[in-house]
């Protein structure tokens, strides 16, 4: 009897998964027949159901939600812990997490809702007991990653590797429930950034494609749900999708496209950074990760990608870490930032000295790169302040803790930008330490390494020019030395502009000191420094947001252009002045020249500039801005085939007139002119000739101005495609004009 109740309602559970499977809804729950098939062989068996059995099933139920709540607390103690630097700790109660899990209900139904395939499942059905062990098996997972990327540990990468597939196993075993998926997705989606970083890119793409399998739930289940859990499920969703479009909102308009495609929902920046700041306000599970997002786009991404950081976003950043310091106590992850929000307040003392109380924690003698990235980012501070000096020790200091690890890469970097600072600052006993850091990039170059990046190979080319430069050279010492500190300087104010972008940073005063610097050093005798040279102020102005300055250098350094050699072509220097001329451009409203410059700045960026990488995002960034400029800025006007089209402004007031027009065509040609009528209509007169304009003349541009009258002055811009049979002409245009004028459109 007892055998004979297991197997009807078994098979019945078989043909009511089939039935789903079959009708592809998702959204429609079919009806359980187990207790009908259970109650019929409990009749068959001559028994009934004893009261003892439904108690214990409440009672079973009341621990699993008792210890999942527990769970959720603990999932949040240990982000308090390693947010607050102790990694360890954080370790080790993800791990007992992992061995525990939540108590589940462990009856026959539960069972056989968690056996079967691994693919999406079509309920969320959390009465059946949560299992968070998947949970913490993820945050052991992305723990250890940090832990060991932060202490400079060899074979992080597979480790983590190990723990999220062990994570992923653990997840595929709970009741099937919103929060198993974005488990599960979330650990693909880690799994492929990890293989990127080991440099496995194709295995990197297949795993992150396969986490939108679970992720692409977020925003119609996870957003939504309002079940036990919620503080997790909602925590997460709000940071995954925030995230996800954050950054795709950062690519080329075509994959911007393909992602909102894929995912179904618009790709757009503001809507992530609301959806981020949304989840730290909640207060869930992962609003501290939310806000440390939400701070490090706004002090860091912005300036990268050539926008201006508002007073009001950075008093909401120094809000966000005021929020966090209470809770996460001298948080190195929080620090990084703070340091980087006093600097784009221009207060570089005050971000030095967060750097220094921060190195001063224990847990840093542990965390070595971490340790040695602080001591990287107080000398970008020092650089700013134009110490330096003080950025060359630092420096030095981050290169000695690479080498006392062990660990080669970023090493022969840190060591030439040392010797460099050295060179320049002139100290007493500078010599000494220059050659000592010149030597560490000669032991360096001198290893077996092929697989250097790309800082470090730019290292290597500086040592050598350094060399062919002054090795061996016994000439008048303070000949000498001032040679040397103008090619040093040169080379730090390249990095400091467009590698750190720190001159952001710079008060006006120390910002027009620094291209003194730069100008005073005299390298107008050689082409390829000169252009380099008025490179690096010109990015100065555009972090400064001086457009007239920054256009008027980028015209100085191009005339240089045909005159340099192939080492300058080759490293990107022309494209990266094109297309920097083209974001000011934009600014300033000149969208042919932007267009322009663009069109130059895409000219042989091949993979062996050195700049390519960097030259291709801001190119896109470039043609977005173009883009959106155009949608927001500009009008769409139509003209039928064998129409006229009439725009008229007509003055108010007895105030001077003045016009200006700005307009291309999608495709073919039109003709165009411009006339002005006084009031009365006499003494009428063209001031465009008639003219047939093609798209390929790209964007036609003017103005007029009168001397000012009555009022009632009109200027007419006719575009006439009266000579077409067939073909209607679409026009994108822009009008300048007094905001008391009168505008009119007529056909």
């Amino acid at each position: 009897q007892q055998k004979y109740a297991n197997k009807i309602p078994k098979n019945c559970e078989q043909k009511r998964k089939k039935s789903k499977s079959e009708s592809h809804k998702q959204s429609v729950r079919f009806p359980s027949i187990r207790p009908l098939c259970s109650q019929r062989a409990k009749e068959a068996a001559g028994s009934a159901t004893p009261n003892s059995k439904k108690m214990a099933q409440d009672k079973n139920g009341e621990e699993w939600e008792e210890q999942f709540h527990k769970d959720i607390e603990s999932i949040c103690e240990g982000t308090r812990l390693y947010l607050s630097n102790d990694f360890k700790a954080a370790e080790e109660l993800f791990r007992e997490g992992m061995a525990r899990g939540t108590v589940k209900d462990e009856s026959e139904e539960a069972a056989t809702e968690r056996d079967g395939t691994e693919e999406i499942e079509e309920d969320n059905d959390s009465s059946k007991g949560i299992d968070l062990r998947g949970a913490f098996a993820l945050q052991y997972a992305i723990i250890g990653l940090l832990r060991g990327v932060a202490s400079m540990e060899d074979g992080q990468l597979d480790e983590c590797l190990a723990r999220l597939w062990k994570a992923d196993e653990l997840a595929a075993q709970d009741t099937a429930w919103v929060g198993r998926k974005v488990c599960r997705g979330i650990c693909y989606l880690v799994a492929g950034i990890v293989e990127c970083l080991r440099k496995q890119p194709v295995k990197g793409v297949v795993y992150m494609a396969k986490s939108w399998i679970w992720l692409r739930t977020m925003k119609t289940e996870a957003l939504e749900y309002d079940g036990i859990g919620k503080e997790i499920v909602r925590s997460a969703a709000l940071l995954g999708l925030g995230a996800f479009s954050l950054i795709c909102s950062l690519l080329p308009d075509s994959l911007i496209k393909a992602a909102s495609w894929t995912t179904g929902f618009d790709v757009k920046r503001d809507s992530g950074l609301d959806m981020l700041l949304t989840c730290q306000r909640e207060g869930g599970v992962y609003a501290p990760i939310a806000a440390l997002g939400w701070i490090s786009f706004h002090v860091d991404t912005k300036s990268f990608i050539g926008e201006i950081q508002t007073d009001e976003e950075l008093a909401q950043c120094e809000s966000l870490v005021q929020w966090a310091e209470p809770q996460y106590k001298n948080s190195l992850f929080f620090a990084i930032l703070e340091a980087d929000l006093y600097a784009c307040q221009q207060k570089l003392p005050k971000a030095i000295e967060v750097m220094d109380r921060s190195m001063k924690l224990s847990c840093l003698d542990e965390l070595k790169a971490l340790k040695a990235m602080f001591f990287y980012k107080k000398a970008i501070y020092h650089l700013a302040a134009l110490e330096f000096a003080e950025a060359a020790v630092a420096y030095e200091a981050s290169q000695q803790i690479y080498k006392a690890a062990g660990r080669r890469s970023l090493g022969p970097s840190m060591a030439m930008k040392a010797a460099q600072c050295y060179i320049i600052s002139d100290k007493p006993g500078s010599k000494e330490n220059i050659e000592r850091m010149i030597a560490e990039v000669t032991t360096y170059k001198e290893m077996d390494k092929s697989n250097w990046g790309s800082p470090d190979r730019q290292s290597f080319r500086e040592h050598s020019e350094y060399e062919d430069l002054f090795g061996g050279n016994n000439g008048d010492d303070s000949v000498l030395q001032k040679q040397k500190a103008s090619w040093s300087l040169l080379k730090i104010a390249a990095g400091m502009t467009i590698v750190q972008r720190c001159t952001i940073w710079m008060s006006p005063e120390e910002a027009l000191t620094f291209a003194k610097m730069i100008d005073e050093m005299g390298y107008e005798s050689n082409p390829d420094d000169a252009l380099l040279a008025h490179a690096s102020i010109a990015l100065m102005h555009s972090h400064q947001h001086s457009i007239g300055l920054g256009i008027a250098r980028c015209k100085k350094a191009l005339k240089l252009s045909s005159q340099v050699g192939e080492p300058t072509r080759k490293f990107g220097t022309i494209q990266m002045l094109h297309n920097l001329a083209g974001h000011f451009y934009v600014l300033k409203g000149k969208i042919q020249l932007a267009q322009d410059s663009l069109a130059s700045a895409e000219l042989n960026v091949t993979k062996d500039v050195v700049l390519h990488h960097y030259l291709s995002f801001k190119n896109s960034q470039l043609r977005s801005k173009i883009k959106t400029t155009i949608e927001e800025e500009f009008e769409k006007l139509y003209v039928p085939a064998g129409k006229v089209a009439v725009i008229t402004i007509e003055s108010q007031d007895s105030s001077r007139f003045n016009v200006g027009w700005d307009w291309f065509l999608q495709d073919r040609d039109i003709d165009f002119n411009v006339r002005f009528k006084p009031k009365g209509g006499k003494h009428q007169r063209d001031i465009v000739k008639k003219t047939r304009q093609t798209a390929e003349s790209r964007h036609v541009e003017g103005s007029f101005a009168s001397e000012g009258g009555e009022g009632g002055d009109i200027l007419e811009l006719t575009f006439s495609n009266k000579y077409s049979f067939l073909r209607g002409k679409t026009i994108i245009y822009k009008l300048d004009f007094p905001t008391n004028a009168k505008k009119n459109i007529s056909l």
